[in-house]
């Protein structure tokens, strides 16, 4: 290989490494609905989690953060980190079908997680907010760190965000 081919070859693999990694993202099927009933068949007094957060405070922050893809995030990153690492981090998620990420971090900005609120209030709040996304028809929020998203987008988010802190949680 010439220095010629070198550089071009080196300028083309990581456009389509992405460009392969988005593709793959958008094969994946994220059933929120199969989640939903998944949530409605806990028995909340029974939860416990394994983490530094509460069943209540992983419930409601999850519901923090689908409620902020509709009515708007309350802080954000910068726009160049939207559009670079943060679209490289979803897509990589979604092509995965995992998200790993600091389950007690919050949503920049948000409310303080209240640790005393009982647990069938706050799974009945994550329960409504699911609802009002899966019918929302009006336009979505940018998220706050992978930037303006499309609605099958914010399905692999949530999905693999719900997911990914139901791991936190077991029933005794």
């Amino acid at each position: 290989m010439n220095r010629r081919q070198f550089f071009k070859a080196a300028a083309i693999t990581p456009i389509a490494v992405m460009l392969g990694t988005k593709f793959i993202a958008t094969l994946r099927p994220y059933p929120l609905q199969a989640l939903q009933t998944q949530l409605r068949g806990l028995q909340p007094e029974r939860l416990v989690s394994s983490g530094s957060w509460n069943v209540s405070q992983i419930f409601q922050h999850c519901a923090q953060s689908i409620r902020y893809s509709i009515y708007g995030y309350p802080e954000h990153y910068s726009t160049l980190f939207k559009n670079t690492a943060g679209k490289l981090a979803l897509n990589a998620f979604a092509a995965k079908g995992s998200m790993h990420h600091p389950l007690d971090e919050v949503i920049p900005g948000a409310p303080e997680l209240q640790a005393d609120v009982p647990n069938d209030v706050a799974l009945r709040e994550l329960l409504f907010e699911l609802q009002q996304f899966l019918h929302w028809q009006g336009e979505l929020a940018p998220h706050f760190a992978y930037g303006s998203l499309t609605k099958a987008q914010y399905y692999a988010a949530h999905y693999l965000h719900l997911e990914n802190h139901l791991l936190e949680i077991r029933q005794v």
